[in-house]
């Protein structure tokens, strides 16, 4: 009599969680939770956001040169100078922004990174607060996972629509930051610091802090309540300085 014996299924490769992170985030948070890798998933979210950089590039620039002569001008150091020393400070001030924005597709990667080692250490507080099993590699893992949508996915989407509306529709630099659909739709006459924060709470920053509230239940079993409250808190960070950004653009 003959035995057989059934090989389990291999895993599916850490490359499935760009698409599962979507489709299926609860594979994805299991593959996490046995394989925190992240490789995969950085560089489709640094793909994508540098895609999306790429498309609504100039309508950052053109919201700049719209509205930053005139800030400059107002400025006392400037106002003081006789005219001709003005425009040329000015210019000098314009060119410089207008490179910086321009290449602005090359942070793109350090600020994934940098949004992973921040998010990775709150879940890191949190983990220990609800006693949690999770790791700082877990965590990093889930933070950059869900990076592809929070910022691959929601950059593209920026990107589209400023080519659908055209760059030159854009007078503020926040209005391409906060062009995805958001609460800034409820205020639509909104300036500065508020058109900033409610600009953050877009589809994406709010699919995204659902999936790290998730994510983190399931990843390192931590409590919802402990999971949620710091997805939230992470959310509001991030509110606040996008409105601290708005309010210097302003």
């Amino acid at each position: 009599m003959s035995t057989s014996v059934t090989t389990p299924p291999a895993p599916r490769s850490s490359h499935s969680n760009i698409i599962d992170i979507v489709v299926s985030p609860s594979s994805a948070f299991d593959r996490i939770r046995e394989t925190p890798a992240w490789g995969w998933a950085f560089l489709a979210a640094t793909v994508l956001g540098v895609i999306g950089a790429l498309l609504y590039g100039p309508a950052l620039v053109h919201a700049m040169e719209t509205t930053l002569p005139a800030k400059l001008a107002a400025m006392p150091a400037i106002a003081k100078m006789p005219p001709e020393q003005q425009q040329s400070m000015i210019a000098a001030q314009l060119k410089f922004t207008k490179i910086f924005l321009q290449l602005f597709w090359l942070f793109v990667p350090i600020q994934i990174l940098l949004v992973g080692l921040f998010q990775g250490l709150i879940m890191m507080i949190a983990n220990v607060a609800g006693h949690g099993d999770g790791s700082f590699k877990k965590f990093f893992a889930l933070s950059i996972t869900v990076q592809v949508i929070g910022v691959g996915l929601a950059s593209v989407v920026i990107g589209i629509i400023v080519l659908i509306r055209g760059a030159a529709s854009f007078e503020e630099q926040s209005a391409v930051t906060g062009a995805a659909p958001s609460l800034a739709l409820l205020a639509p006459g909104a300036k500065g610091a508020l058109v900033g924060f409610l600009g953050a709470f877009n589809i994406f920053i709010l699919w995204s802090t659902a999936l790290l509230a998730l994510g983190m239940q399931r990843v390192a079993r931590i409590p919802a309540v402990t999971a949620w409250a710091t997805a939230i808190l992470m959310l509001l960070v991030t509110a606040a300085f996008a409105a601290w950004g708005a309010a210097q653009n302003a």
